[in-house]
């Protein structure tokens, strides 16, 4: 991709920022199917999840399935413009996001352009774990990494993604947030935000505090995608400059061994 003018690469996700205006473009890898994602960015669906359809085209790019999306949202006090392109084929998606406040509306058409400019290598060789800005240590267990996405590692003890597998997200805020006035009540909510969240019933809350940051810990019982009893485990780290880093470990396999695993690569996190 040919980024606009002024933006840097970013250092906590797979794309570009420009700090000074809360403006980026992130990159996304997807194992699904591009036709499957872009039927499900409904103006329904997108409602459900705080944001409103402007525009939504659906065409061919670079020779696959593709749409190009405008959406926008509130964060905070702050109302966001985003720019979505996806495309791909019936394993893999591309999803390139550029958000910017809508004060700034006037870098829109760089921002389009920008990522129509992004081109993909299926055959391009890359190093999740240099990427990610931050470091856990699975090595005393039998995870092993399955996907790197959006600033996030994914592991799983197959290393296959998606799996029924027990499974252990750790990543970080995508954008600077405003300052998190109840960081317990926040914690709870963006584990209800999580897929079947809503379902899910909060055991236990316990204050932490991993590498020098702050947070809580959860234990949560819900349901898997095939209804079976699912442990949910999350810890959140809160820097007082803003944002958030979060660990996520779901299993529906020996849970209480299994939340001793969580909790104890939650305890190896540090940032680089």
């Amino acid at each position: 991709m040919i980024p606009p003018a002024g933006f840097d690469v970013a250092t906590n996700f797979s794309g570009f920022q420009k700090a000074e205006i809360q403006a980026s473009i992130m990159v996304t890898e997807l194992s699904t199917a591009a036709q499957t994602l872009i039927d499900g960015f409904t103006a329904d669906a997108l409602r459900t999840r705080g944001m409103t359809l402007l525009e939504k085209k659906e065409m061919t790019f670079q020779q696959a399935p593709a749409a190009y999306i405008t959406v926008s949202q509130s964060l905070g006090t702050t109302q966001y413009l985003k720019q979505m392109l996806i495309f791909g084929n019936s394993e893999v998606t591309v999803l390139v996001n550029g958000i910017y406040p809508e004060a700034h509306k006037n870098i829109e058409k760089d921002i389009r352009q920008a990522l129509l400019t992004t081109t993909y290598n299926v055959n391009q060789e890359d190093d999740p774990l240099a990427a990610a800005p931050f470091t856990v240590d699975v090595s005393k267990s039998e995870f092993k990494i399955a996907k790197y996405m959006v600033g996030s590692l994914v592991y799983t003890t197959d290393g296959k993604l998606p799996s029924v597998k027990p499974m252990l997200m750790v990543g970080t805020a995508m954008n600077r947030v405003e300052p998190i006035a109840d960081r317990k009540a926040y914690a709870i909510q963006r584990l209800k935000s999580l897929p079947g969240g809503q379902a899910s019933q909060v055991k236990e809350v316990q204050p932490i505090q991993i590498d020098g940051l702050d947070g809580y810990e959860i234990r949560a019982s819900g349901k898997s995608h095939e209804g079976k009893p699912q442990l949910v485990y999350q810890a959140m780290l809160f820097p007082e400059e803003g944002g958030y880093y979060i660990l996520v470990g779901m299993t529906t396999e020996q849970p209480e061994a299994n939340l001793v695993i969580f909790k104890r690569i939650a305890r190896t996190f540090k940032r680089k």
